[in-house]
């Protein structure tokens, strides 16, 4: 790439912010669509009429709009990527339907499964996560400081919790080093390199890179901006706009785009490193089981998915949260201080976790 064209996407990157900082900004018809009740038993997704059975659509209509049609490309713009993800978001329709199948059949037995536990001191986590782990996921909700302070807390008792073993979080957080193949020497271990790489764009997630330096732990930048970008010019065949390359980029085609790479470095590191503890930490949409193209998925062997996110966000997580209530006791406990955090995690290791999208849930407070 050219030094000028160069410059162009610096800037252009820098203006879009971090990826997983942007919103859908709904259409009229998007927000009378979340205004009503959903009768219908079927989605339009571009050409393709997805009928899914009645109690989905009107249970989880709204749900699978926001999750899925709102993330439809322009035709016009994207007119190749427009015909893959429609096809995508057309399987994922399915795919959650017999989800919602599965799930209405066990629903008692989920639930039985679950243990729930309130805590208001420091989490601890030695109690929850696997003794022998090769990959721990950590996906949180974009934007909430809050969570990304308690992954810190995590993040700061890794060595203590895997001692003698080498320990590296790889991170949507930060850009890729596009320019040269991935090597152990391209780790970051200096805080002076995170802030290079990042050229002074804000993130509520940074401190948590600063912490795993801090514990001993080199950092992996793993987004591939550029690759990105060049992937949009491709698809659309002009200068992207920010709106261009975020629209790809959270499109369920471009989700898979950078899953993909991510899992190339994940792999990389892994094939340098194979007695590691690797910790992917990245929005939870890339990770949990229950999305396509998640990367415990693409990665496959052992993984732990934890979820950090709050009340708000639990049905956005995953919509079969909706089913589930906390006891009198527990909620009580949850809501005596705002420092409470509730965890859910399974009493046995059970396929339903598929279907719920996690291992573990820190929930906190969302102020």
């Amino acid at each position: 790439m050219k030094r000028g064209t160069c410059i162009l996407v610096a800037l252009l990157l820098a203006a879009a912010g971090p990826l997983y900082g942007q919103g859908k900004v709904l259409s009229q018809a998007g927000k009378e669509f979340l205004r009503s009740s959903y009768k219908k038993a079927s989605f339009s997704v571009g050409n393709i009429r997805v009928k899914l059975p009645p109690p989905v659509m009107n249970k989880h209509g709204k749900d699978l709009f926001l999750s899925h049609l709102s993330f439809q490309l322009d035709a016009q713009l994207f007119p190749r990527a427009c015909v893959k993800n429609n096809a995508r978001i057309t399987l994922s329709l399915k795919r959650f339907a017999q989800n919602y199948e599965k799930f209405s059949r066990q629903a008692p037995a989920v639930a039985s499964l679950i243990k729930s536990r309130v805590v208001k001191g420091a989490l601890p986590y030695g109690e929850f996560l696997p003794k022998e782990l090769n990959t721990l996921y950590i996906g949180e909700v974009h934007d909430i400081p809050g969570l990304a302070n308690e992954v810190r807390s995590l993040v700061r008792m890794l060595p203590q919790l895997y001692p003698n073993r080498p320990i590296y979080l790889a991170t949507e957080f930060l850009p890729a080093d596009e320019e040269t193949p991935f090597s152990l020497g391209s780790v970051i271990t200096h805080p002076r390199d995170i802030a290079r790489r990042l050229k002074g764009v804000k993130r509520h997630t940074t401190p948590v890179l600063y912490e795993a330096l801090k514990a001993g732990i080199g950092v992996v930048g793993l987004e591939e901006e550029y690759a990105l970008f060049k992937k949009v010019w491709q698809e659309t065949h002009t200068f992207p706009s920010e709106q261009m390359y975020m629209d790809y980029a959270t499109s369920f085609v471009g989700m898979r785009f950078r899953n993909q790479a991510w899992a190339r470095r994940l792999r990389a590191l892994r094939a340098a490193q194979s007695d590691a503890l690797i910790v992917v930490y990245a929005g939870f949409g890339h990770l949990g089981y229950h999305y396509d193209s998640n990367l415990p998925r693409l990665l496959g062997k052992d993984a732990f998915v934890m979820l950090f996110t709050t009340p708000d966000y639990l049905s956005y997580n995953n919509p079969f949260f909706r089913y589930f209530r906390e006891s009198d006791d527990i909620l009580a406990q949850f809501r005596s201080s705002q420092k409470a955090k509730l965890v859910e995690s399974w009493k046995k290791d059970t396929p339903l976790k598929k279907i719920m999208g996690a291992d573990m849930a820190v929930i906190l407070h969302s102020k």
